[in-house]
């Protein structure tokens, strides 16, 4: 990810209809997210003493909230700031909610973030706790990442081949329909695609779950097909069982069932998310027909693709 995309590749941006209406983030909910931010970057719950980087984290925000809303002083002309970490903070108490939102993000993008004591998970499953205490509809993505060799041109493993961890895609805020949904399927999906393999599926799915929220729902459709057809193709590379690059969703299902203990009735309802993708989405010509994809088969395929994943997933042992 380039500078920019890091600082303009957020919340606001991805749902400007979304934006328009001011998203509620209560004071209560802002009030325990800064305590958590002091906490954490003041490594104050480190058993081993890592270094207080408050100061830097809010001096680093402030860089990237300039650069996203091209202002030199954010807070409001009521207020006087002594420093740029005191005007960061003012303008993340009284922002809208959708700019909140993005703060949300950029807290895993500085780059004190990496000297923070405890483990990434554990912090953003801290921070959806948080948002959870006032009922809101928002949850936090993980971080997808993988392992690579490289030679680094840098010291000091400079010409010398080293394990390195590279980060695909940052956490992101998502909005979540419903809650029961969301934590016994949605979430679950979201943490299977997390891994490196899945993260073409990781981001086409997030794409879609962004496009129903801005209502086109043509679109999440031909998103939710994408993710299933992606996941099939990376189960039969992960077990080793041919196909051909160029098969669709119909025969990548058919060799996965040949392949799992799911006996063959289990086509048609895997096949659903496809079906709905060929008849109703955007990604093939409507002809001299208008396809309306209505709200409702929207949601049902962002969670019948979340559920076939998730199904897929576990009965190939690849959760």
């Amino acid at each position: 990810m380039s500078i920019f995309s890091r600082i303009f590749d957020v919340f606001s941006r991805r749902h400007d209809s979304l934006a328009k209406a001011d998203l509620h983030v209560p004071e209560s909910t802002r009030t325990r997210v800064l305590l958590w931010c002091r906490e954490i970057f003041g490594n104050s719950r480190s058993e081993f003493s890592t270094g207080d980087y408050r100061l830097e984290f809010w001096e680093q925000i402030h860089g990237l909230l300039q650069y996203r809303h091209g202002r030199l002083k954010l807070s409001g002309r009521q207020h006087s700031p002594q420093s740029s970490a005191d005007d960061a903070l003012a303008f993340v108490r009284t922002c809208r909610g959708d700019e909140f939102l993005d703060f949300l993000e950029y807290i895993f993008r500085v780059d004190c973030f990496s000297r923070v004591s405890l483990p990434e998970n554990q912090l953003i499953e801290e921070l959806n706790d948080l948002l959870r205490q006032d009922d809101l509809p928002y949850h936090v993505t993980g971080f997808v990442k993988e392992t690579v060799q490289e030679v680094p041109s840098y010291p000091p493993f400079a010409g010398r081949q080293a394990t390195m961890i590279k980060t695909l895609a940052y956490p992101k805020v998502i909005m979540r329909e419903n809650e029961l949904l969301h934590v016994q399927v949605v979430a679950p999906t979201l943490k299977v695609l997390q891994r490196p393999a899945f993260r073409n599926a990781n981001g086409e799915y997030l794409e879609a779950l962004e496009d129903f929220r801005k209502g086109d729902f043509g679109d999440c459709l031909t998103k939710c097909g994408s993710a299933f057809e992606s996941v099939l193709k990376v189960l039969c590379d992960l077990k080793r069982w041919p196909y051909r690059p160029t098969d669709t969703a119909g025969a990548l299902v058919k060799i996965v069932l040949s392949n799992t203990r799911l006996e063959n009735y289990f086509e048609p309802v895997l096949m659903i998310v496809a079906i709905l993708r060929n008849r109703l989405s955007t990604s093939h010509g409507a002809g001299s027909s208008v396809r309306n994809v209505p709200r409702n088969l929207a949601r049902y395929a962002l969670n019948a693709t979340a559920s076939a994943i998730l199904l897929l997933a576990e009965e190939t042992g690849e959760e």
